[in-house]
């Protein structure tokens, strides 16, 4: 079914609502972080229960996402999304009341239904690119990136003032997700238009199951290892696992006729390296969060570190996201001027000579200024132009699943760089009894590491990535064939 392109009006209407949504989706995706110690302080739950907050909430996307975005290839995009952020209002809403009613099992069941979130995104990538076109459609998806961050920045900065404001109430505070969410549902229902994209029906419900029966092995076992360390024979019974159904699940599509993932086409090499590429950013960009924290945090005195207090400490990874954004809203005119190889090489070159310097240099106020500017500037490149350029090489009838998996790549790659970096801190460190568990040494080879995922991904693109070709739904081409299958 062809696209019918919109008018500039239309246009500016569209990715206006898209925005404003999306904002509400960073802004909760921040919001609930802060307020943590205050559940389990207010609802007695323990720190083993206090994580399943956000491990169910991930572990249900890892279904979710590949599913409705499939779904919404088939069925049209305004339809799945209306139904998945109705759900997350639900949600939210079910978060309240187990705030009210001081019930974890209530929250957490709220909690899991927001796994329907990452879906937002690939949906809504995927109806700009059948409603737009050309630099208008790498401008939108550009805006539509950049607005995820800083919502997720307002999430979280404002999300313990309101907590005060209304004085120290987990109900009323969590109230605010589903007001700002209701105006996302009355903006689908309302405005947005409709798209299908003419996708075959047969939905491959087998290859959906074992699908997400891999990415929820593989999630659980990072969990376990940032919980146990790599040594855990949980964690690598599990990761055992997800390799051995991941296995299964690729022999089995590469045998269907209508698979739920075309495999030959997504492991093409117009599109596989950008995958590539998305883990290794999610490894580095979720992973390297909480180890910057702690480091930042570091007396200096005691041989490293900024000793930066709670309120600098927040303006430094504020200003990584500040540059985060300012690289997103510049991807088009990268984009205009560079080729995609060039644009994604230079990213994650910019990217990795930050972590380099960071690990090389003594600690000092200009080394950390860099450190933000370049971190900034290289993921956020690499994070607004991944999105941007895998619907333009895939059918349209495949572009909302592909633009999932950029999202469940994302993932796979936080939770792999959650744990990974977790052990190789422990790198050098002295006896847990003593002053110093963490020595300089451990983050030194976690900056190292953050450059390391960065110069493959580097690679994975400059080697293996070619100029998109006309595609067509279906490929007889084996994996890593050149272009997109004809």
């Amino acid at each position: 079914m062809a696209a019918t392109q919109l008018d500039r009006r239309e246009t500016s209407r569209l990715v206006l609502t898209i925005v404003v949504i999306e904002f509400v989706s960073g802004y909760l995706q921040g919001f609930y972080e802060p307020l943590l110690p205050n559940f389990a302080t207010e609802l007695n739950v323990d720190a083993a229960n206090l994580s399943l907050f956000n491990v169910l909430a991930t572990a249900v996307g890892a279904l979710f996402v590949p599913l409705f975005t499939r779904l919404g290839d088939i069925n049209g995009y305004r339809k799945l999304l209306r139904l998945v952020i109705t759900t997350v209002f639900v949600a939210a809403l079910v978060i309240v009341a187990g705030t009210a009613l001081g019930s974890w099992a209530l929250v957490l069941v709220g909690r899991a239904f927001f796994g329907a979130v990452p879906v937002w995104l690939p949906l809504h990538i995927a109806l700009v690119h059948a409603k737009t076109a050309g630099e208008q459609a790498t401008k939108a998806v550009s805006a539509i990136v950049a607005t995820v961050t800083i919502g997720t920045v307002f999430g979280t900065a404002t999300s313990g003032p309101l907590y005060e404001l209304f004085g120290r109430s987990l109900p009323l505070t969590t109230a605010i997700v589903p007001a700002l969410v209701a105006l996302a549902v009355a903006l689908v229902w309302l405005v947005m238009p409709e798209y299908v994209s003419g996708a075959n029906k047969y939905l491959d419900k087998l290859g959906f199951l074992l699908l997400a029966i891999v990415m929820f092995l593989a999630i659980l076992g990072f969990v376990e290892v940032v919980e146990g360390g790599w040594d855990t024979a949980i964690g690598a019974a599990l990761l055992i696992a997800a390799a051995a159904v991941g296995l299964v699940w690729f022999r089995y599509e590469l045998r269907q006729e209508h698979p739920a993932i075309d495999v030959q086409l997504l492991l093409s090499r117009a599109v596989a390296p950008l995958y590539v590429g998305a883990i290794c950013m999610g490894a580095v960009f979720f992973g390297f969060l909480s180890p910057i924290a702690t480091y930042l945090a570091h007396a200096p005195e005691r041989g490293f570190g900024f000793g930066l207090q709670a309120t600098w400490q927040s303006a430094a990874q504020t200003a990584i996201l500040a540059f985060t954004v300012a690289a997103a809203v510049l991807v088009p005119l990268v984009l205009r001027h560079l080729t995609p190889k060039v644009a994604l090489v230079t990213g994650f070159a910019v990217g990795a000579v930050g972590f380099i310097e960071f690990a090389l240099l003594p600690d000092s106020l200009p080394q950390l200024l860099v450190f933000i500017a370049l971190i900034g500037l290289g993921i956020g490149t690499v994070s607004a132009a991944i999105p941007v350029l895998i619907p333009e090489r895939v059918p349209q009838t495949q572009r909302g699943i592909a633009t999932g998996l950029f999202n469940s790549s994302q993932t796979l790659g936080g939770a792999l760089g959650g744990g990974l970096f977790l052990s190789l801190l422990k790198i050098g460190a002295v006896d847990a009894a003593a002053t110093e568990t963490v020595t300089k040494t451990g983050y030194t080879v976690v900056w190292f590491t953050c450059a390391g995922f960065l110069l493959l991904g580097l690679i994975a693109v400059a080697v293996f990535l070619v100029p998109a070709r006309a595609s067509a739904p279906r490929s007889s081409e084996a994996p890593f064939s050149k272009g997109v299958p004809t």
